[in-house]
């Protein structure tokens, strides 16, 4: 597959799993806790990382390792199903926005091309609880929870010196 493939491929996978996606999960924790009253303080990310063993690095190098794969896997299914449904990627991206914006009636397209941009949404949102479940597994695969490894990903989104730990292990 060549770069320019693989990167349309990637924004289709984004789009389609910002549809279809895990953050579900993610989304109904954060109702469930409450509002932070102050933003975060320098030190927070520190104890964050402190707080974080290398054991937990380790298998959470390891969950993203196979989480990654799983979203190749995912997007090669959902590129098929483009093809299935005769609808190219950009087509599918410009609909997919006009979707989100709720402007699909007035988006830029013939009838059928929304009939199939609908069925291909369709198929890609039953594949939903299996992806769901195949990512629980790969976080789960070595003992590690589905809590602590968002845990350690918001940690890592926010402490570089734990970003420059995670992907020095990964290779990256």
């Amino acid at each position: 597959m060549n770069f320019i493939h693989k990167l349309k491929a990637t924004a289709v996978a984004g789009l389609v799993l910002g549809i279809v996606s895990f953050s579900g999960t993610a989304e109904a924790q954060q109702q469930k806790k409450p509002p932070k009253q102050q933003a975060p303080t320098q030190a927070a990310p520190q104890q964050q990382t402190q707080a974080i063993s290398d054991a937990d690095i380790k298998l959470f190098v390891d969950a993203s390792t196979r989480l990654m794969d799983l979203q190749q896997e995912s997007e090669q299914a959902m590129m098929a199903i483009l093809e299935e449904e005769k609808l190219s990627i950009e087509k599918f991206n410009t609909l997919a926005q006009a979707h989100q914006q709720q402007k699909l009636a007035e988006a830029e397209a013939t009838a059928e091309e929304k009939a199939a941009f609908n069925k291909a949404v369709q198929r890609m949102m039953e594949m939903q609880p299996d992806i769901e479940t195949n990512m629980q597994a790969a976080i789960q695969k070595d003992g590690m929870t589905v809590e602590r490894y968002e845990q350690i990903m918001l940690a890592y989104q926010q402490d570089p010196a734990l970003q420059a730990k995670i992907q020095k292990l990964m290779g990256l």
